[in-house]
């Protein structure tokens, strides 16, 4: 029996000459445009998408198989990828520049990136370059001028730290990814003047192994329970990629046994001794770990090779039950691959999935150990994650252990806002669902209490569509951020007529009031009246003012005849009212009665 290959994630690679990718849904991003600049658009494909039922990250003339879920995932939303383009003496030329990330389905992605057209980037595309792509590397770093691929994977960016937590994937803890594509005598296309070039495809290695241990317990008059499950010996430390591979035939041979590179660790590791996580879906205890070093170079194992520690109880231990403990090697059993001989051991090696199953039979316990191959896992539209069925948002827990649910941030944990469906009345419904004046909505929250002033958006059910309440959103109005500051959001709105106003749902009743310490431009307190909101939220209606005025009402608080006020108000429908049609409560409630009725006035109060 063998260990064999989580290989390869495919990128189907094609190069265009375009005037600019044009963002085509709320997922898209995109710069502008950028005159003589080459253009290469990347599809990756995560999933099963083959008529055949074989995924297409399974070379059909190889061993490998799939993996499943966050082994696959790419942090898209947070654009934790990059591609470099390298000439054919491994010498950084130039950063390929995203363009936009497209999801094309939940599995298949299209990723436009950008190459300035410069004649260095020409001649290198026209006589041999080489590509090299990142992803999850969680750096911002750039590769130096004239830097080589072996320097690039030895940077200290390329470093990762490494502990127990590490050990589960989550949206915080994502495989890096590595992969090389080379074009020795240039891109043929391109030598030929062509405007589009098909480039093939790039497979990526994934940064950890997975150690997957499953017990079975045989002709126990009482079932063991098992204590734990852990490895011996792993590293503190590895690397995002793998040593001196700066071609894909260096590691892309059609088999799992040939694919293998040297393990690549840190010179400054530590020894760690992770525990392995139960997973209750499949039954087995798993750890993603980096590579560890089982053998010398003549293949005989060390003294500090990393074994499988399985700890169990048979009974009560204070009551005369016995505790029990085993360490199996990583190594084949009585029918290795071609090339391999039974009991030889090996090291833990980077994309590769280590399958175990033991067996302990009788009181006597009696141990039976293979290293199965991977049948294979498959990938799911929901990347292994469970979604709910009409929104297709990602099911999860938020920090307290309460049932949630995500959008795509999922995977941006410092962005990750959880979301609760359904109003109050239906927080343990499975039909959340309400009815509101005749039709049929779910509504969704920001909040767990499922309050008016946390409702994030809702959906129509019927027509499907889906009702954003962020300003942007309601109003379809452009905006620009604050020059040098993007993370204090949105800086100003421009409204369909481009003139600039202010969006906000908090200043609606106002009143003068005296401020006393108010000081003139001599600094002499004089005191004045100013101008101040004294409501909140109006039934999570949104005001339109003009930017100046806004500047004059609540910065400068200035009193003036006639007084200043918004001059439009949107309902959650988008719908636009002159500010006279709901200057007080009463009057934009009834308003809103009249226009979207009554039933809706409780979910937005």
């Amino acid at each position: 029996m063998k260990p064999s290959i989580i290989h390869s994630i495919i990128i189907c690679l094609a190069a265009l000459v375009l005037p600019v990718m044009v963002a085509c849904s709320s997922q898209d991003e995109s710069l502008p445009e950028v005159d003589n600049s080459f253009m290469a658009v990347f599809t990756l494909d995560l999933g099963d998408t083959t008529p055949s039922g074989t995924s297409r990250s399974t070379p059909a003339d190889g061993e490998y198989k799939p993996g499943s879920g966050l082994e696959n995932y790419i942090d898209f939303s947070l654009r934790n990828f990059r591609c470099y383009l390298f000439g054919t003496d491994n010498r950084f030329i130039k950063a390929l520049e995203t363009v936009s990330v497209r999801s094309l389905d939940e599995k298949v992605h299209l990723v436009s990136l950008r190459l300035k057209d410069t004649q260095e980037v020409k001649d290198a595309l026209a006589t041999g370059c080489r590509f090299v792509f990142m992803a999850n590397w969680n750096t911002n770093a750039e590769p130096a001028s004239g830097m080589t691929i072996e320097e690039l994977c030895a940077a200290s960016y390329a470093e990762f730290e490494f502990s127990q937590e590490k050990t589960v994937l989550s949206a915080g803890n994502l495989i890096p990814m590595y992969g090389v594509k080379e074009f020795e005598s240039g891109v043929p296309d391109f030598k030929d003047g062509k405007e589009t070039a098909e480039l093939g495809t790039v497979r990526l290695l994934r940064a950890f192994a997975k150690v997957d241990v499953k017990i079975n317990f045989v002709d126990f008059a009482e079932t063991p329970a098992v204590t734990s499950v852990s490895l011996t010996h792993s590293n503190s430390k590895g690397y995002k990629a793998p040593a001196n591979v700066t071609k894909e035939d260096q590691y892309v041979t059609g088999s799992w046994l040939t694919d293998y590179t040297p393990v690549n660790i840190p010179v400054d590791a530590t020894d760690i001794e992770p525990a392995l996580t139960y997973d209750v879906n499949t039954g087995s205890y798993i750890a993603y770990v980096p590579e560890y070093r089982n053998v010398n170079d003549l293949k005989a194992p060390l003294d500090n090779r990393s074994r499988i520690r399985v700890c169990f109880t048979i009974g009560n231990t204070e009551a005369g039950g016995r505790a029990v403990e085993k360490e199996f090697d990583f190594r084949y059993s009585d029918n290795p691959p071609t090339g391999a001989t039974a009991g030889q051991h090996f090291d833990i090696a980077r994309n590769n999935w280590y399958k175990f199953s033991i067996t302990a039979k009788g009181k006597d316990i009696e141990w039976t150990v293979d290293v199965i191959p991977f049948t294979g896992i498959e990938l799911n539209p929901d990347y292994g994650l469970k979604r709910e069925e009409f929104t297709g948002y990602i099911v999860g827990r938020d920090k307290d252990g309460r049932e949630c649910w995500y959008v795509g941030n999922y995977y941006a944990p410092a962005k990750a806002v959880p979301l609760y469906l359904g109003p109050k009345e239906k927080k343990e419904a499975d039909d959340k669902f309400v009815t509101i004046n005749g039709k049929e909505y779910l509504l969704v929250y920001a909040d767990y209490e499922r309050t008016a002033a946390k409702l994030d958006h809702f959906f129509e059910k019927m027509s499907r569509k889906k009702y954003l309440l962020d300003p942007a959103g309601r109003t379809e109005y452009s905006f620009t951020f604050a020059p040098g500051h993007p993370e204090w959001g949105p800086d100003i709105y421009y409204n369909k007529q481009q003139m600039r106003v202010w969006l906000d749902e908090d200043k609606n009743g106002w009143k003068v009031i005296h401020n006393p310490d108010w000081e003139n431009a001599k600094g002499e307190v004089v005191g004045r009246d100013e101008w101040v909101p004294t409501d909140g939220h109006w039934y999570r209606t949104l005001n339109e003012w003009d930017r100046l005025d806004w500047n004059k009402a609540v910065y400068d608080k200035e009193i003036r005849e006639p007084r200043i006020y918004p001059k439009y108000w949107f309902d959650v429908f988008g719908n636009r009212y002159s500010w006279s049609d709901g200057d007080t409560k009463e009057k934009r409630k009834n308003k809103l009665i009249e226009k979207i009725g009554e039933d809706w006035i409780k979910y937005l109060e």
